[in-house]
């Protein structure tokens, strides 16, 4: 049995392969924990485009001279709500 734990310890064979897979493990670690960083960052800043999408105002004003000399104006318009069809903060 001293024979054979010594034979093992001594064993130089198959010590690359460890090598090999504890570098590839630490890489597939850290690529993960990369590609976590990467889509938590893409989901916030997606967040922040919807954001500024449902900000945009489209509220007009058109106004038609009725009777340019005495100033009589016939004013047409149309006002942009702020509740719009998704209210990400309405309480």
């Amino acid at each position: 049995m001293k024979r054979f734990l010594r034979r093992l310890w001594q064993d130089r064979r198959g010590g690359l392969t460890f090598e090999w897979i504890l570098l590839v493990t630490l890489l597939i670690i850290g690529i993960a924990g990369g590609l976590s960083a990467v889509r938590d960052t893409l989901i916030d800043e997606l967040g922040d485009i919807a954001d500024a999408a449902l900000a945009i105002d489209q509220s007009w004003t058109m106004r038609f001279c009725k009777d340019c000399k005495k100033g009589d104006y016939t004013e047409v318009k149309w006002e942009d709500t702020t509740d719009g069809p998704v209210n990400r903060y309405r309480k």
